[in-house]
């Protein structure tokens, strides 16, 4: 049997990535259990869901605490949650980031496989949805379900032109999906946020960048922050980044493109 812990952050599909997994594999002949934890969580919270797959009828309900496989939606991720911990020796992490396997700041007695999960969502979907595009990749370094049965599974979850893009950034992250490699050499992942410490910045995949010479002062961002983030000095909008998630409700409601919405560095 093998045993999955997907990580995510709330919005990127996560949960619905290890249902359209499930189905796929159910599809292959496996027997497949998926877990998903629904709790409190917003867009841009970390989230985890499971996955177990095996030949036989799977019996246990607990959760996954020693996963075979990690597979992180956010590259970003690892600096606030151990998403390493419990794997396997010898396990594998499939991590969206747009580098090669050894530069993702992982490290331990496992192998790292990599792609741009981001970009190619971007491309194919127009949002930064990253769960089908891990999905494509998922088949290439496992080879234990086919982009057939993948296809299926989605126009299972959805019809007309949104499964075609997520049938797309299957079929591209797929070949773009880079070989795992040993990260055993390298230093273990050193996680930055602090347990409890009331900081969010760490969610961000995308940051607003404000040009104060095109603010206006109309308070748009200010009323609709979700996370109260904008504040108004001299009658113009001023961004607490300790509290900005990433989520992008400033700069899509900014009526003369006053915030720009910038990738993280990675």
């Amino acid at each position: 049997m093998m045993e999955i812990r997907f990580h995510g952050r709330g919005g990127q599909g996560a949960v619905t990535g290890t249902r359209i997994l499930a189905t796929a594999l159910y599809y292959e002949g496996k027997f497949t259990q998926g877990i998903p934890m629904y709790g409190t969580e917003r867009r841009g919270a970390p989230v985890v869901s499971f996955l177990r797959v095996g030949e036989e009828r799977i019996n246990e309900r607990d959760l996954v605490h020693e996963p075979d496989m990690v597979i992180v939606l956010d590259p970003l991720l690892g600096k606030s949650v151990p998403v390493t911990e419990g794997l396997k020796k010898g396990g594998m992490v499939l991590i969206n980031h747009p580098r090669g396997g050894r530069d993702t700041g992982l490290g331990g007695d496992f192998n790292v496989s990599s792609v741009d999960a981001t970009n190619i969502a971007l491309e194919e979907i127009g949002r930064p949805i990253t769960n089908t595009a891990i999905l494509g990749a998922f088949a290439k370094v496992t080879g234990s379900v086919s982009l057939e049965s993948l296809e299926r599974a989605i126009n299972e979850q959805w019809k007309g032109r949104i499964a075609e893009m997520n049938i797309n950034a299957v079929r591209k992250a797929y070949e773009q999906t880079n070989a795992p490699v040993d990260v055993s050499d390298l230093p273990p992942q050193k996680v930055e946020t602090k347990p409890g410490e009331l900081n969010v910045s760490s969610w961000r995949v995308y940051t607003p960048v404000l040009d104060k010479d095109k603010c206006i002062g109309c308070m748009r961002c200010y009323i609709l922050c979700p996370e109260v983030a904008i504040s108004m000095v001299d009658k113009k909008a001023v961004i607490n980044y300790k509290h900005c998630k990433g989520c992008g409700v400033c700069t899509e409601e900014c009526p003369v493109d006053a915030i720009d919405f910038v990738q993280e560095t990675i």
